[in-house]
C-alpha cells in the first residue's frame, strides 16, 4: 500500500502550467515521451569546460566526442573522473584541476560486452576511502529487452578491474537495467535497478503483469563480501526511468523512482529504508510514500527519471517530470520527514520549450536544479538557484545552448561547490561550476 502525504498538490502554479498546456502543440507533448528526443546545449562561458574534436566525426578513434553519454564524479581525493562507453568497452579520464584538463584515455581492463550507454541507461561510477573504484553497468542480453547488472571492482585507483560479476541472482532471460549505485567511504556497495523477474515469472504462468519491480543488492568487496544479496523494494514501477538513490544523515538509504498507479497512472513515489539487521542479510522495509500527484495517464514509458538529494538538515530535495491532467512540466518539492508531508511543488521550467529531464544538487543553505529545454531553434541547458533552502528560487538562466542533440544533465558536488556535467555527442562535455 503506497501511503499518500498529508499535504495535498496543488496550485496555481499547476493550473497555470494546465493553461500551457492548452497553447502546446500535439507535436510537442508526443516529443516528451519520445524515446528518441534528446536536448542539447553548445554555447561560449569562460567558467565552463567543452571539448571538441572536428576530425573524429567518424569516431574511429577514442574520444570522448564519440560518447553518447558520460557518467561524472569525483573521488574522495578529489580527482574529477568521467566515464563513457565506446566499441563495447568502457573509458575513463581522470582531471586534477576540476575540469580544466583530463588524462589520456584509459580503457577498463576488463573483457568487451555490451554495454547500455543512452538515454536514462548508463553506466555507474563510485569510490571508497582506501583507492577503491566501482563500475557497475547493464549488460544488454541477445533478446531484446533483456540485460543483466553487472559489476566490477579496482583496488588500486584503476590500474586493474575485477572479473565483473552478474549483481542479479534470478538468471531469467528478462530485463535488469537502469542500475544506480552507491559507495560509501568504507566500501559498502548499494546498487538499485529495475528487474522484471516477476512479470516475466507471471508470463510463464499464463498472466499478465505491469511494468517492473525495484531491487536492491548490497555487499562489502573490500570486506571479501562479492555476493549481492538481491531485495524486492516494490513492485509495479516503470520500467525505463531512471532512479534516484542517496543516504540520508542516519545513514538510511532513500530511493525516488516512477511508480505506476492503478490503470497506467506513472507518479514518483519514495521510499527511505531502515538499516540492515545484523541477523539478517535482508533490510526491514518501510512503506513507499507518493510524492506526486499530477495523475499522469500514460501506457508506456516516458525515460524521465527524477532527482533526490538529502541535505545536511535532513531535508529531502526532489525533483520530477509530468505530463498529467493535474500538472505539466517540471516540479521541484521538498520535506522534512521522508516524504511524508509535502509543500505545494513547485513548477519549473517553460513548459512550451519542452523542459525537461531535471537534476537536483543541494550544497549548504543552497539547491542547484538544472535541466534541458529547446527554444525554437537551440536546445539549452538551465540552471535556477535558491540560496534558502529551497524556499524561493532566482530566475532560471541559460548557461549553454546547442543545435544538435545532448545526453541528460546531472550534478555534482565537491569541495563545497556544485558542477553540472552534460554530455553532447559530436561536439564534447560540458563541466562547469554553478
Amino acid at each position: 500500500m503506497i501511503k499518500t502525504p498529508n499535504a495535498l498538490i496543488g496550485s496555481n502554479k499547476i493550473t497555470q502550467r494546465v493553461a500551457q498546456c492548452c497553447v502546446a502543440s500535439i507535436l510537442s507533448l508526443l516529443a516528451m515521451v519520445s524515446l528518441a528526443n534528446e536536448h542539447a546545449s553548445h554555447g561560449k562561458n569562460s567558467n565552463s569546460i567543452s571539448e571538441h574534436n572536428s576530425t573524429n566525426a567518424g569516431c574511429s578513434a577514442i574520444a570522448i566526442t564519440c560518447a553518447k553519454t558520460v557518467t561524472s564524479a569525483f573521488a574522495p581525493n578529489g580527482d574529477l573522473w568521467r566515464l563513457w562507453v565506446q566499441q563495447q568497452q568502457m573509458y575513463f579520464q581522470r582531471s586534477g584541476d576540476n575540469g580544466l584538463t583530463f588524462s589520456k584515455a584509459t580503457a577498463v581492463d576488463i573483457a568487451k560486452e555490451p554495454i547500455s550507454a543512452r538515454n536514462e541507461n548508463r553506466p555507474k561510477i563510485g569510490f571508497d576511502d582506501h583507492q577503491g573504484v566501482y563500475l557497475s553497468w547493464a549488460m544488454p542480453g541477445k533478446k531484446k529487452y533483456t540485460a543483466d547488472i553487472r559489476f566490477s571492482y579496482s583496488a588500486d585507483y584503476g590500474k586493474h578491474f575485477s572479473t565483473p560479476i552478474t549483481v542479479n541472482d534470478d538468471q531469467l532471460p528478462t530485463g535488469h537495467s537502469f542500475n544506480e549505485m552507491l559507495v560509501t567511504n568504507a566500501g559498502d556497495v548499494s546498487i538499485a535497478w529495475l528487474d522484471g523477474r516477476l512479470k516475466y515469472q507471471l508470463r510463464q504462468q499464463g498472466k499478465k503483469g505491469n511494468g517492473s519491480a525495484l531491487y536492491l543488492g548490497q555487499a562489502n568487496v573490500r570486506q571479501g563480501d562479492t555476493h549481492f544479496v538481491n531485495q524486492q523494494l516494490a513492485n509495479n514501477t516503470c520500467v525505463c526511468c531512471r532512479i534516484a538513490i542517496s543516504h540520508n544523515q542516519q545513514g538510511q538509504l532513500a530511493l525516488l523512482w516512477r511508480h505506476i498507479y492503478g490503470d497506467n497512472i506513472r507518479e514518483f513515489a519514495l521510499l527511505t529504508l531502515n538499516k540492515k539487521n545484523q541477523s539478517s542479510d535482508l533490510i526491514q522495509q518501510n512503506e513507499p510514500i507518493q510524492i506526486s500527484h499530477d495523475h499522469w495517464k500514460i501506457n508506456g514509458c516516458p525515460h524521465q527519471g527524477g532527482g533526490l538529494s538529502i541535505d545536511q538538515h535532513n531535508r529531502y530535495h526532489m525533483v520530477w517530470f509530468n505530463m498529467g491532467d493535474k500538472g505539466k512540466g517540471i516540479f521541484y518539492a521538498r520535506s522534512n520527514d521522508q516524504g511524508k508531508t509535502l509543500p505545494t511543488p513547485l513548477a519549473l521550467g517553460d513548459f512550451s520549450a519542452q523542459a525537461a529531464h531535471p537534476h537536483v544538487q543541494h550544497n549548504g543553505d543552497s539547491v542547484d536544479i538544472v535541466w534541458s529545454q529547446f527554444n525554437g531553434d537551440r536546445h539549452q541547458l538551465m540552471h535556477q538557484q535558491s540560496v534558502n533552502n529551497g524556499e524561493t528560487f532566482a530566475e532560471a538562466r541559460v548557461i549553454f545552448q546547442s543545435t544538435d542533440g545532448a545526453d541528460r544533465p546531472f550534478i555534482i558536488n565537491n569541495a563545497g561547490v556544485n558542477y553540472v556535467s552534460w554530455q553532447r555527442p559530436k561536439q564534447g562535455h560540458v563541466f562547469t561550476a554553478l
